[in-house]
């Protein structure tokens, strides 16, 4: 995972780096298909998945506020490449760590030729070693942030602090057979389904919460995960839902009261599924809050 300051924009940290899949990449030891999800690290304390087919404006915009000068037509037809983003957060007391893995069409010609070009990123290299064969995979780090990027195949894009075991994963995925992944089952499984669906999984909810509401609420929860999905009646909104699991079932409905005012959920719909598990569903998110959440 790589450190972040609370100024930045935690999506343009990871967004940034997908500007040079224009100009492509060295050919890299493909292997069989690796999932995105097989190489996330364990650690964060909040996971995402951003499928770029469910808000496409969502991903020009993160963009676009990230690599500076990038025009709509360029940051549109960067944004088409993509397939589904996965990050994971840490937020320490100043910063956030940031690790994640893009899925998409990754040209590999000129992505290595561009950052070699630049003084501002080292490049590096990790060996990976069979009987038969010996395999290369570069990675390039960015001087003044520690920031590490690599493109293990035509579909992936890692980056973090960790991308050189990152890259020992996909040779093991790719060439030995491997099918582990290093996040819990509960986590992996939730963020692999739904399709389109921008799913999140807050394995600490308290400071979830904190982040997402700007209150200290101590709920004794045990996690909260959910997904938003676009309104089909209303283009221009989400429709969010949210599912808490509480530790202490005395806390549940005192708990219930405080999110509703910390959400605004007011006009949501709130089901009690067993003694310490509620769903609250039908939020509604207009998508510029959204853009404003990512600081767009």
């Amino acid at each position: 995972m790589r450190k972040r300051t609370d100024a930045e924009s935690i999506t343009a940290v990871f967004l940034c780096v997908l500007a040079v899949f224009f100009a492509a990449c060295k050919s890299a030891p493909q292997g069989v298909p690796v999932k995105p999800l097989d190489l996330m690290e364990a650690g964060s304390s909040f996971y995402i998945k951003m499928p770029a087919e469910t808000d496409p404006e969502l991903v020009k915009r993160v963009l676009q506020s990230s690599v500076e000068g990038l025009n709509d037509e360029d940051a549109g037809k960067i944004a088409e490449r993509i397939t589904v983003i996965y990050t994971g957060l840490e937020r320490k007391r100043n910063e956030t760590l940031v690790q994640a893995v893009v899925s998409g069409n990754v040209p590999q010609i000129a992505a290595t030729k561009l950052l070699k070009k630049r003084k501002d990123w080292e490049e590096a290299s990790v060996y990976a070693k069979t009987a038969d064969a010996s395999r290369e995979y570069i990675y390039f780090t960015k001087r003044d942030s520690g920031l590490k990027v690599a493109f293990p195949s035509n579909t992936l894009a890692c980056l973090g602090c960790s991308v050189p075991v990152m890259l020992a994963d996909y040779d093991n995925h790719a060439f030995n057979g491997d099918e582990s992944h290093h996040i819990d089952d509960t986590v992996y499984e939730w963020l692999n389904g739904g399709g389109q669906q921008i799913r999140f999984y807050a394995v600490k909810p308290q400071s979830f919460l904190t982040i997402l509401t700007g209150a200290n609420l101590n709920l004794k929860l045990s996690y909260a995960k959910g997904f938003l999905v676009t309104d089909k009646g209303q283009n221009d909104q989400y429709l969010m839902t949210i599912e808490f699991e509480f530790n202490d079932v005395r806390m549940v409905k005192a708990g219930a009261g405080l999110l509703s005012l910390a959400f605004g959920l007011t006009n949501s719909q709130t089901q009690l599924t067993t003694p310490t598990h509620i769903v609250v569903s039908d939020i509604i998110i207009n998508k510029k809050q959204l853009y404003k959440l990512f600081l767009l």
